[in-house]
């Protein structure tokens, strides 16, 4: 077999799937029930070596002819899932022949087993399922690109609502503040290509310190904790997010500027993907991490009970999602390191009134991206001689509309606000609202 697929390959053939034995002694041929327990021992051990073999040979003759990519399809791992829960497959039968030298069973289609080694077309049917999850490796593994993407939005979303805070009009309060906060995110991305359309929605807590040294000077600090709930298609997450920002800003007149670094550690958990074997489903978990950093300057206007504020803004997240191995008995998928990092500029326009302790604002603007250098999805499949493929894809929210909208009221010794961000991008939409609760330390 590997001189074939040696000599296939040195004629140009650009894909190669290679099959290895299946698990021999649970076949009818050679089970423990038809040649007795070392018999079947005996048939385990011959298509192991052969397997052994085979993909020592393979590894050789893809180094050798690196324009293919040799792809070994493990059958051996698959036959005691599929010997173990027949029912799960749509079989019934999955451990006697169908046709005995004389006779064919009533109902083919429910047997994996025609003869005493050799799939009926049903177990055909289901050995063409998993080659699919073998050959497009590099297109159902670029699910994964949302990991990075849902990191590097979350990110964002803490840079946006710690500037948030200072940019409003009204006077800042000199001492110290303690605030409280609650989030809720939703994001829906639409289908891109090879990647199917994914939701997420999420929720958080922010507790934070804030310090007003002057009428023009103010900085804070805040944790936050997210997680949120991913499904893109087959493959679905969670991710947990332990963030960390430091924020100042400064005020002269009607100018402003206000500026925010900060970090998260990024849990991937849960990781599940469908396979093309479906009801086969594995699993997997990584983590990562997102560093951005954001200034924001603009003035404001007074036009009689409304004050409008044109700003601008300049912003940079590096997402990271660390490199894991899938868990399943069909192809484990190996995903490698990958980096998504991005630097954006904003312009809005922002409207603010009221009075007697109750204040509203409402802001529009546009984003785009001006820099962008996100690494590709690159997977393999593990232990297999099979190339790394790569997938690039660009920012799902591209050129993006941003909205937002709040109100802010005195209660008791401090102030709440609640407020919504939304960004409606070209193949994107998110929604963030916040409430946060604002109190003088004594």
């Amino acid at each position: 077999i590997n001189f074939i697929v040696n000599s296939v390959a040195g004629a140009g053939a650009g894909t190669i799937l290679v099959t290895n034995l299946p698990r021999m002694g649970i076949t009818p041929g050679f089970s423990a029930g038809s040649i007795g327990a070392s018999g079947s021992a005996l048939a385990d051990f011959s298509g192991t070596t052969f397997n052994s073999a085979l993909v020592a040979g393979l590894f050789g003759v893809a180094a050798a002819n690196p324009n293919s990519n040799i792809i070994l399809m493990d059958l051996y791992k698959i036959s005691d899932p599929l010997a173990g829960n027949p029912g799960l497959f749509g079989l019934t039968n999955a451990s006697t022949a169908c046709f005995n030298g004389v006779t064919v069973c009533a109902d083919p289609d429910s047997y994996l087993y025609w003869d005493s080694v050799h799939p009926t077309a049903a177990g055909h049917r289901l050995i063409a399922m998993l080659a699919n999850d073998y050959l497009y490796y590099g297109d159902l593994g670029a699910q994964s690109t949302v990991q990075a993407e849902t990191g590097f939005r979350q990110r964002e979303d803490l840079l946006d609502l710690a500037s948030e805070g200072l940019s409003a009009r009204g006077a800042w309060e000199p001492g110290t503040h303690l605030t409280f906060g609650a989030l809720y995110d939703s994001v829906e991305t639409d289908a891109r290509g090879v990647v199917a359309a994914a939701d997420a929605t999420g929720w958080g807590g922010r507790v934070g310190l804030d310090h007003v040294m002057s009428d023009t000077m103010r900085f804070g600090l805040a944790g936050t904790f997210r997680t949120a709930d991913v499904e893109a298609g087959p493959m679905a997450f969670d991710v947990q997010t332990y963030a960390f920002d430091l924020y100042a800003g400064w005020r002269s007149g009607a100018m402003f500027v206000n500026a925010t670094v900060g970090g998260s550690i990024d849990k991937y958990d849960d990781i599940t993907r469908v396979t093309a074997l479906a009801p086969i489903v594995h699993s997997g978990e990584t983590d990562g991490g997102s560093l951005g950093a954001r200034v924001q300057a603009g003035t404001w206007f007074e036009m009689g009970g409304i004050a409008l504020s044109p700003r601008a803004a300049l912003n940079f997240v590096s997402t990271d999602v660390n490199g894991y191995v899938e868990q399943g008995v069909a192809a484990q998928y190996q995903y490698e390191d990958r980096t998504v990092e991005g630097a954006s500029g904003e312009v809005s326009l922002r409207a603010e009134g009221g009075d007697d302790g109750l204040n509203f604002w409402v802001e529009g603007g546009y984003r785009d991206t001006f820099g962008d250098s996100r690494d590709a999805v690159r997977v393999g499949i593990a232990g297999n001689p099979a190339q790394v493929l790569s997938r690039a894809f660009d920012d799902p929210f591209g050129g993006s509309l941003i909205a937002s909208a709040g109100l802010e009221a005195d209660v008791g010794p401090g102030t709440v606000s609640v407020g919504y961000r939304g960004r409606f991008g070209d193949a994107a939409d998110s929604h963030v609202g916040a409430i946060t609760f604002r109190v003088p330390l004594p």
